[in-house]
């Protein structure tokens, strides 16, 4: 007989595997059940057999049981153990792997409706179903999904079967509802990893949308709200817009979190904003702990020219608190209430109309926070920078839809005072932004500035 090769024997082996895993497989619960009662039964004609050899040369097992009896009995209930586990183990590993039983392999989604046809029912369902869901009514979102392809902040995969409507239906209804990625994925019937990985992707691609939406509009047009007040003009129609800091909710590491701890005790970031009187935002800076102060973080961007704030043109200026520095393009209220009378009552008129019209930001976050509840939190485990591409995404949604749709029921509940007209005189001379000037000779110059615009606003207000 020739010798078998190395290759032969091996192929033998795995026949010889796959003939045994095959067999296997091929058993069921019933097979269990019919093997287990056989073995009994093979059990219990053993033991009458057994038996009847006992009585019959009982003399002859007499003089052996205490050499051999206990030692045979013993060995046989051992292997009658061993029998049993073996044979559940290997009808258990049968019976549950899904590699050896296909009957047992199914989807871990297997709803009725995939995701993309759940979007599409949204879509053409009735117009209050997509907005509950989505914070927008279906020709809106249809057209947020072609201005990302057209612009191309989303990049088609070929080989991802989720599309861009699929993927921005995912992100919006995190955002609007705070959903955890497990229920996404059952909704959309898609992996929670497929989840994650699309909404960073749609994430990333508002960011950048962000930049076409958060920026200022034009400097020189006075706004309605401002130009038919008697509160504010004509002393604050250089005013444009208001600045001030927001917390949203954060997740970090351990050892981090004393410095995201907030004065409250809750873990958050520090969000600066700069919005106009048309509840927009013109700027946003995102990164900073909870417990870093306004004027910190204002300080930090207006002197680092990577953060690019856009400084209004000379004699404009942003409506800040009084935590802020009073300097030139940043005008905040007065601080004390030293002096005669008449001073006092002179900054505290001021102060009241200051405030009035430095309200803005807080409406502004009120929109943005009713209608994206992830920023409320509790955040879920995010990195950080994921974190904060959420904070630029939710604010890129909400100057996109103030654009797009100026009637919406969040922006008319916030707002206080009359529509605001849609024509406007652009016709004014253009100027370049003024220098940042923190010198004390600014300061004190800007000082007297707004100590003219209360005293002329005293004036106008008890002539």
């Amino acid at each position: 007989m020739p010798p078998i090769t190395r290759r032969a024997a091996k192929a033998m082996k795995l026949n010889s595997i796959q003939t045994t895993h095959s067999s296997i497989s091929s058993w069921g619960e019933n097979d269990l059940t019919q093997c287990i009662s056989n073995y009994y039964k093979m059990r219990k004609q053993r033991r009458n057999t057994s038996e009847r050899v006992h009585f019959s040369e009982d003399h002859l097992m007499e003089n052996d049981h205490d050499a051999h009896g206990g030692e045979i009995s013993d060995e046989s209930d051992e292997e009658e153990v061993l029998l049993i586990y073996a044979m559940v183990v290997l009808l258990g590993f049968a019976l549950f792997n899904p590699y050896l039983n296909p009957l047992q392999q199914r989807r871990i989604r297997d709803g009725a409706q995939s995701g993309a046809q759940r979007v599409v029912e949204l879509i053409n369902g009735y117009r209050a179903r997509i907005f509950d869901n989505l914070r927008m009514e279906a020709p809106l979102f249809l057209q947020l999904c072609d201005l990302l392809l057209e612009r191309g902040y989303w990049e088609p995969h070929p080989t991802q079967r989720v599309g861009i409507h699929e993927s921005v239906a995912i992100c919006l209804l995190c955002l609007s509802h705070n959903e955890r990625h497990r229920v996404l994925a059952e909704r959309f019937q898609q992996f929670s990893e497929t989840v994650d990985l699309h909404l960073r992707r749609c994430l990333r691609s508002l960011v950048r949308l962000g930049r076409d939406f958060v920026k200022p509009i034009d400097y020189h047009i006075i706004h309605p709200r401002i130009q038919n007040s008697a509160l504010f003009w004509p002393w604050f129609k250089d005013c444009v817009g208001a600045i001030d800091g927001t917390h949203v909710s954060a997740w970090c590491r351990a050892e981090d979190r004393d410095h995201y701890r907030n004065r409250l005790g809750g873990l958050s970031h520090k969000i600066l904003a700069a919005c106009d009187h048309n509840m927009r935002f013109t700027y946003v800076r995102v990164g900073w702990e909870g417990s870093a102060r306004d004027s910190r973080i204002l300080r930090d961007v207006l002197l680092d020219p990577n953060c690019a704030f856009p400084m209004p043109p000379a004699g404009k200026y942003y409506a800040v608190g009084a935590t802020y520095t009073n300097m030139s393009g940043f005008m905040a209220p007065f601080r004390g209430a030293r002096g005669t009378p008449q001073e006092r009552a002179t900054k505290a008129l001021f102060n009241r109309r200051h405030a009035s019209l430095r309200n803005i930001t807080e409406r502004t976050f009120g929109v943005l926070k009713k209608r994206f509840p992830i920023l409320q939190g509790p955040m879920q485990n995010y990195l950080m920078a994921t974190q904060n591409n959420i904070v630029l995404a939710c604010c890129a949604l909400h100057n996109f839809m103030r654009d797009h749709v100026p009637n919406d029921a969040y922006f008319v509940e916030e707002e206080a005072d009359a529509a605001l007209a849609d024509n406007l005189d652009q016709g004014n001379q253009m100027f370049g932004p003024q220098p940042v000037d923190m010198s004390a000779q600014g300061i004190a110059g800007w000082n007297e500035d707004r100590r003219a615009i209360a005293d002329h606003m005293c004036y106008h207000q008890y002539a």
